[in-house]
């Protein structure tokens, strides 16, 4: 599979205005770089927001392991000492109660994590959350959100690792241009093989083997929706190519949504 840059999405541009007086060439370009422009600040802000929870993910689990993995090596040394004395005794179930409230502390902290991620896995495409890493961490996140409260602790490390591995390939899969195989249906329930192209997390087009069936696809509050656009058939067919490399790079138009 062949990947390209994101840049290459600049041949997206907002379909002609329906009006009744045709816009100048000028104007309609105006209004397509506009949008253009509109579309790719969106898909920038939530690549960035991707970034910024991926760091922020690492430090803290680099950060509260260095600090745990301290505490555990204190505690094993206030053990051996079993005739310490009184003092001792007190250090040891002091360092034992630090650690025991930094670990509840991440605990919290990671559950917190998991409900923000939960309600935006609606923005993951078929294509992305269908990949085995990413089906997997997603159903070991279902499976950890049920955890009773008695279970969290023992289970935080594995957990902190199963977000970064979401976040780090929704990220990946945000920064490129992707074309994908995928069984669609039309209005009458008829099932298509058709190749789907995705620009990040914003914006998808399809269409099938002979030109017959084009959708359109985005996301939603409630995931990913694909809706029937027959008029951009031929243009998605020319964007697929040129993606492929099957012909010369060129600017086509295409909606950047249904509005």
């Amino acid at each position: 599979m062949r990947r390209i840059p994101l840049y290459l999405s600049f041949a997206l541009a907002a379909p002609a205005l329906c009006q009744d007086v045709k816009p100048s060439p000028t104007e309609e370009l105006r209004l397509s770089v506009g949008r253009w422009v509109e579309t790719m600040t969106a898909v920038q802000q939530e690549e960035n927001d991707w970034k910024r929870d991926k760091e922020v993910l690492q430090n803290y689990k680099e950060g509260l392991e260095k600090e745990i993995a301290d505490l555990k090596e204190q505690i094993a040394s206030a053990e051996t000492r079993k005739q310490g004395t009184d003092r001792a005794s007190l250090d040891k179930v002091a360092e034992r109660d630090l650690y025991l409230s930094a670990k509840n502390e991440l605990s919290v902290t990671v559950r917190k994590l998991e409900e923000n991620l939960a309600k935006r896995l609606t923005i993951f495409p078929p294509a992305l959350a269908s990949e085995p890493k990413v089906a997997q961490a997603i159903e070991d996140l279902k499976r950890d959100l049920t955890l009773p409260t008695d279970q969290r602790d023992s289970m935080v490390s594995k957990r902190l690792l199963n977000l970064i591995t979401l976040a780090s390939e929704a990220e990946k899969f945000q920064q490129t241009v992707r074309i994908r195989p995928e069984l669609h249906k039309d209005k009458d329930g008829r099932e298509y093989n058709m190749q789907v192209i995705y620009f990040g997390l914003a914006m998808a087009y399809a269409v099938n083997e002979d030109d017959s069936l084009a959708l359109a696809g985005r996301p939603g509050t409630d995931g990913w929706t694909f809706e029937e656009a027959p008029a951009l058939a031929g243009d998605i067919r020319k964007l697929i190519a040129s993606t492929t490399g099957e012909q010369d790079a060129a600017f086509i138009q295409l909606p950047i949504s249904k509005k």
